[in-house]
């Protein structure tokens, strides 16, 4: 298995090797950028046939769940008030260890204003438009989101969609093209089990031993990432939170053509090549999206 790290010539090639194999499945989007493809083979470390099951599964899930993934704008109303409830932001910089650090908060603590979908929504948007702007030839090794609960109170649990739980649980954990290495619970509630009392039959066992919660006012998360990573509001040097927010809507704003338009992320399941290959390679498609039934 050859690990990619630094090797672009190596990975174009791969690139290329995988658009090859993309339109062996004219059901697929034949626009998918060699920017995001680049992320698919970088979380398989280089392996072209699991990159290429890898973004079989990620596209069949977002056709099975279009409510999610595909009939989405980062500018209509409910994704403008998810945002002023909200903070969902990437942040600059990589740890030592060349990870990612994502951070997630509530700011709006008016359990009324919160719609649990339209965060789902508006998760993989930032997610989608942070894979498709990589383009300073650096990928992190690994991703670790924190979440502070800051705020968060049971009247939000009540909010909990669980269709909508289930299709992120699944989605992050099977189809995400990212490598999760670790997950940081802050300011966690006296009520935390009966929030993971929702959530943990959903979480895979290998995914929830990556956990780590963390009492509020701890110095315990600092253990596993650099203060200095952290916006000001939690004594780090990134900058202001606003600041780095605004960021990333104006980079929502920029790609919500990309976002919304829907040949970007529907497949064809009717679309048929004459080459018994390319018709062995739809079925295989059409069979994936069978299977992806959600309990």
């Amino acid at each position: 298995m050859v690990h990619i790290k630094d090797n672009e010539q190596l990975m174009a090639q791969r690139v290329a090797e995988l658009q090859d194999l993309i339109k062996a499945h004219p059901q697929l989007p034949q626009n998918i950028s060699s920017t995001l493809l680049r992320r698919f083979l970088h979380t398989t470390r280089g392996d072209v046939a699991a990159a290429q099951r890898l973004l079989q599964l990620n596209y069949a899930m977002r056709n099975k769940h279009p409510q999610i993934f595909i009939e989405r704008d980062p500018l209509d109303a409910s994704s403008q008030q998810l945002l002023q409830v909200a903070d969902l932001v990437p942040l600059p910089g990589l740890t030592p260890e060349n990870n990612k650090l994502l951070f997630y908060r509530l700011i709006d603590h008016d359990a009324d204003k919160f719609n649990f979908t339209a965060s789902i929504k508006v998760f993989f948007m930032v997610a989608d438009c942070r894979f498709a702007t990589e383009t300073d030839g650096r990928l992190s090794d690994g991703e670790i989101p924190i979440f502070d609960m800051a705020g968060y109170s049971l009247r939000h649990l009540t909010k909990t969609v669980l269709s909508s739980l289930r299709v992120y649980m699944k989605f992050v954990q099977e189809a995400h093209p990212v490598r999760l290495k670790e997950i940081h619970v802050l300011n966690c509630p006296s009520y935390l089990d009966k929030v993971l009392t929702v959530v943990k039959p959903f979480i895979k066992s290998e995914v929830f031993k990556l956990i780590h919660f963390h009492l509020p006012g701890a110095d315990t998360p600092f253990k596993h990432f650099p203060r200095s990573m952290l916006p000001e509001e939690y004594g780090g040097e990134a900058g202001k939170m606003s600041q780095l927010k605004q960021h990333w809507m104006h980079l929502l704003e920029q790609q919500r053509e990309y976002l919304m338009e829907s040949s970007n992320w529907k497949i064809n399941k009717c679309k048929k090549s004459s080459s018994s290959n390319n018709n062995n390679a739809c079925n295989t498609m059409t069979h994936s999206l069978k299977t992806l039934e959600i309990d």
